[in-house]
């Protein structure tokens, strides 16, 4: 059975993902930040319909706690699937905020940045080693980031969601890098994409 990660899937996107994800056969691993409820009943729905699920908490701002959260996936990985490998990264975990540029603290920016873009750069550059060769990640962007869907009020948040693209680009292309560590990715079956989506409760 091959198996995804799914960031951020106590509600909306990442709820629907990680149980349409399931219902094709997948096994999910999903997290939940601050609604815990949300997780459980995640992952509750999932088994209902015959999958198999686990939901871990996961502060995607908090960089310091990916050792830990990368030891639990393992964990999970192979007490649940016996594998030490997983499939499938989908780095949907996020918030949004709205405020026009005179109006956006550097307290607010830095929030978005370190859950918007450091976290989902660094968990990638954490759990590649996990990832099999020929997997796929998706990361959850936003039409704001693109030239069409310029709205009052996003600067930051779009800011932070076209880095999150160029991520996506680079870790695309991860044979023309220098990271070391990260050949999980460095096959030519591998898959990285960028989902833009609109804003959503």
């Amino acid at each position: 059975m091959k198996v995804a990660i799914i960031t951020g899937a106590s509600s909306g996107i990442g709820r629907s993902a990680a149980i349409q994800i399931a219902r094709r056969g997948t096994g999910v691993i999903l997290t939940y930040g601050n609604n815990a409820q949300g997780g459980l009943e995640t992952a509750a729905a999932i088994e209902k319909d015959g999958g198999t699920a686990v939901a871990l908490p996961l502060d995607v701002g908090e960089t310091g706690a990916f050792p830990a959260f990368r030891n639990s996936v393992a964990d999970v990985l192979r007490d649940t699937w016996q594998r030490d490998t997983f499939d499938y990264l989908v780095n949907n975990a996020g918030f949004a905020h709205t405020s026009l540029i005179e109006d956006t603290t550097e307290e607010m920016f830095d929030r978005l940045m370190r859950v918007l873009l450091k976290g989902p750069y660094f968990l990638t550059q954490r759990l590649l080693p996990l990832m099999e060769d020929g997997g796929a990640i998706v990361n959850t962007s936003s039409n704001s980031a693109m030239g069409s869907g310029l709205e009052p009020g996003y600067s930051a948040y779009a800011s932070m969601k076209g880095g999150l693209d160029v991520l996506g680009r680079y870790t695309g292309a991860l044979r023309d890098e220098d990271w070391s560590g990260l050949a999980g990715l460095a096959g030519a079956d591998s898959h990285v994409r960028c989902v833009a989506e609109n804003p959503a409760e």
